[in-house]
């Protein structure tokens, strides 16, 4: 039976480039280094943020992840939007009776931050960000915890995720998952992982959930 559906947050439901892109300057121009360039800062955005700034600067991660943090929150609203399809799929997935839960690598408090903004936090039953636990993704921890507050068991979950670390995550969970190609990833890399499912929009996601429903109810 299927009654969990969990999801990643950047590059899955909403996209925050910009507001991540722009925050990273911030913390370089704070201590004077050179802004990295703009592809760079992307190709680590679906990693944890200090295992980020360790990849972009010769600092340490934890006094530049304070000073990161600090503009983000301030600013990301601005610039953060609900991806396609979204709120469409979080409707009609509320209304096959499905639990929904946010497994994320992103700190609680950003996402807080952006779920409320952006209307869709009501959404949700479950919220783990990466100081909910010891290890982020791709160590399954965020999914494990998210199952164990939502009385799921693994194999009544389907995880919906846009890189390699949540591929990884949920396979290491026993959980289904379906890559989306809305991200970080392009759906060849997300073919290579090996998902069960992957699809290159929302609608299409919300479509192979809606009929795992159907088959397993």
């Amino acid at each position: 039976m299927l009654k969990t559906i969990l999801f990643d947050l950047d590059g899955t439901l909403i996209d925050s480039t910009e507001a991540i892109v722009q925050s990273f300057y911030h913390t370089f121009d704070a201590v004077g280094d050179p802004r990295p360039d703009r592809e760079s800062i992307e190709e680590t955005i679906s990693a944890p943020l200090e295992v980020q700034l360790a990849a972009l600067m010769d600092r340490d991660p934890v006094e530049m992840a304070l000073i990161y943090r600090e503009h983000y929150y301030a600013t990301c609203s601005e610039s953060t939007f609900l991806l396609p399809g979204v709120v469409d799929t979080l409707d009609q997935l509320k209304e096959a009776g499905l639990q929904l839960g946010i497994a994320t690598s992103k700190s609680r408090k950003g996402s807080e931050i952006l779920l409320a903004h952006l209307k869709v936090r009501d959404y949700f039953d479950s919220l783990i960000g990466a100081d909910d636990v010891t290890h982020t993704k791709p160590h399954p921890e965020a999914l494990l915890v998210s199952l164990t507050q939502l009385d799921t068991q693994a194999d009544e979950a389907m995880y919906v995720g846009d890189t390699h670390f949540d591929t990884q995550a949920a396979r290491r969970a026993g959980v289904t998952c379906i890559g989306v190609a809305t991200g970080y990833a392009t759906r060849l890399e997300l073919e290579s992982c090996e998902p069960e499912h992957v699809v290159d929009d929302m609608c299409e996601a919300c479509r192979v959930i809606l009929c795992s429903v159907n088959d397993l109810n």
